[in-house]
């Protein structure tokens, strides 16, 4: 029985080698080329038959097709030179003088401020000389120099008060109307204080058209007709040129405590007489 099955086997796997040799011949791959050359000698527990038509087989399937050369294109040379024109830039913004239009109108402060804003200013006005006021009433009966103020002058220190000028051009020895205080300007006041860095000196001395003040540094000394002017020439040379300054403030006649000093001195009241 069981040589009968192994003969039925046999038989049948001879046709189907048959079958694939003529298979192979009708694709001509019956001769030896490729990877089938190079079996000549099968593995001897391998089916010489079965193993050619596997090398045939995988030969046919994996056969390395010829790839055709396809040339680059070649780019065409430019013959041409092109010039780009720009186009003119337009203004992104123009004013209504180069449209040719009449220029636009402007209000008035006066008009855009309403009733309500001109309150709150006048009420800010009074809250400002109430607060100076109530300073000046708690100011001490007896004030004696040498006197730091700390307040209105941001530190200067008066070491002398000087004298009024009660005679002749009195009435130039007087501040202007743009200070704080309206007062007589001492001949020989003199006074220290300490900005941008550095010591300065301040004094008053007496010229041929009113008082002349002085700001000094080591031995620089810078004058002028007015407390600003010195003071603007020192600030110019110090390193903080960009700064602004104030003569009357840096003198200290913008605090409450000079302007007392001064009304008590001797000859205020002769000192602003007119001529």
């Amino acid at each position: 029985m069981l040589n009968s099955n192994l003969s039925e086997y046999e038989l049948k796997r001879k046709l189907n080698m048959e079958e694939n040799q003529n298979l192979l011949q009708q694709l001509g791959l019956t001769s030896k080329e490729g990877i089938a050359a190079v079996r000549t000698h099968p593995h001897p527990h391998t089916n010489n038959n079965f193993s050619f038509f596997l090398s045939y087989a995988f030969f046919f399937f994996f056969k390395k097709k010829d790839i055709p050369m396809v040339e680059p294109v070649s780019k065409k040379i430019r013959t041409k030179t092109y010039h780009r024109v720009s186009k003119p830039k337009l203004p992104t913004r123009s004013s209504r003088r180069s449209r040719g239009e009449s220029p636009e109108d402007f209000s008035e402060l006066s008009e855009i401020v309403d009733d309500n804003d001109r309150i709150r200013q006048l009420e800010v006005i009074e809250k400002r000389k109430d607060e100076e006021q109530t300073q000046i009433l708690n100011l001490p009966e007896e004030i004696y120099v040498p006197v730091t103020l700390r307040l209105g002058s941001i530190g200067t220190t008066i070491w002398a008060l000087g004298e009024l000028n009660t005679g002749k051009g009195r009435s130039r020895a007087w501040s202007s109307r743009g200070c704080k205080y309206k007062h007589p300007y001492p001949i020989g006041y003199r006074a220290t204080k300490s900005h941008f860095g550095n010591d300065y000196t301040m004094g008053i001395t007496a010229g041929e058209d009113g008082p002349v003040f002085t700001v000094q540094h080591k031995s620089i000394t810078w004058s002028g007709n007015t407390p600003t002017a010195p003071w603007t020439e020192a600030c110019i040379k110090s390193k903080s040129s960009s700064t602004r300054v104030s003569g009357p403030l840096f003198y200290g006649f913008s605090d409450p405590i000079t302007m007392r000093l001064i009304e008590n001195m001797e000859g205020y009241k002769q000192s602003g007489l007119s001529e």
